[in-house]
C-alpha cells in the first residue's frame, strides 16, 4: 500500500463498500461499484471527499446498461 496517512482507513472503507455492493440486486450497479472500489484500492492514495458518493449517486440515477466495449 501507500505511505499516505489515510490509505489504511480508506482501504478499510473501500472493503466495506465492496461487501455492501454484494447485496445490491442490480448486477450492473454491483459490478460498477466493485470495479471502481477495486481501482481505488490499487491506487492507494487518500480518496478525495465526495468521489465515492458521486459514483454511487451516478449509478443510482442512471440504472441503464453500459454500452458494449469495442
Amino acid at each position: 500500500m501507500s505511505s499516505y496517512a489515510g490509505a489504511g482507513s480508506d482501504a478499510a472503507i473501500l472493503g466495506q463498500i465492496r461487501d455492501l455492493a454484494d447485496g445490491l440486486s442490480n448486477e450492473r450497479s454491483r459490478n460498477l461499484l466493485k470495479n471502481v472500489t477495486g481501482a481505488l484500492e490499487v491506487d492507494a492514495q487518500p480518496i478525495p471527499p465526495g468521489i465515492l458518493r458521486t459514483v454511487i449517486e451516478a449509478v443510482a440515477l442512471n440504472p441503464q446498461p453500459l454500452p458494449p466495449v469495442k
